[in-house]
């Protein structure tokens, strides 16, 4: 049985951090503006029962749509050489295995964590992008007409195999999975 929440603290849309990896993606971290939690559809099979078309039944597939992020473009275009640079790489060569730390390259796979922050910005949840591929490097708006206050960004968008959620105890910072499956026969 849920119980219900004792925070009666609202979420702010600026209450987050985006980490990817560091080492091979550091200007993409630092520089992302607005992610995009990606939704999931859980597909739904019809069965037929006597006069009604069809009775939804829960499926067995679920599918999520892709993680996207919004991203600032420094005046040495580091953020978006980093994006460009792994979408080339995975075109140009044979994938590897992201557990293959020997590599002298990058692998093609990068898992991504958000960091959901409290309002007093401590890190309350995580959600864990697991092995993310890009798939979309967005485009870039020259203006010449733009105010010296705006800045151009660029969008970037990733498929992922699944997320996990993991709730962080405020206290000790013990890491724990929030997804719990619990059945009564």
């Amino acid at each position: 049985m849920a119980t219900l929440t004792t925070n009666i603290n609202y979420l702010q849309p600026t209450s987050f951090k985006l980490v990817m990896d560091r080492k091979n993606y550091p200007n993409l971290e630092f520089f992302c503006q607005n992610v995009t939690h990606p939704g999931m559809l859980l597909s739904a099979v019809e069965v037929p029962y006597q006069k009604i078309a069809g009775v939804p039944m829960p499926g067995d597939t679920l599918t999520f749509n892709e993680l996207s992020a919004n991203i600032i473009l420094d005046e040495d275009m580091e953020g978006y050489t980093e994006m460009y640079s792994w979408i080339r790489r995975n075109l140009d060569t044979k994938v590897k295995n992201p557990l293959d730390r020997l590599a002298d390259t990058p692998p093609h796979f990068a898992d991504i964590t958000l960091h959901i922050l409290s309002s007093h910005n401590n890190t309350t949840k995580q959600i864990q992008y697991k092995d993310c591929v890009p798939t979309s490097l967005g485009d870039i708006q020259f203006e010449s007409t733009s105010t010296g206050d705006s800045f151009i960004t660029f969008n970037a968008s990733f498929r992922f195999m699944y997320f996990e959620l993991k709730s962080i105890d405020s206290t000790t910072g013990a890491i724990t999975n929030s997804f719990t499956v619990s059945t009564t026969l």
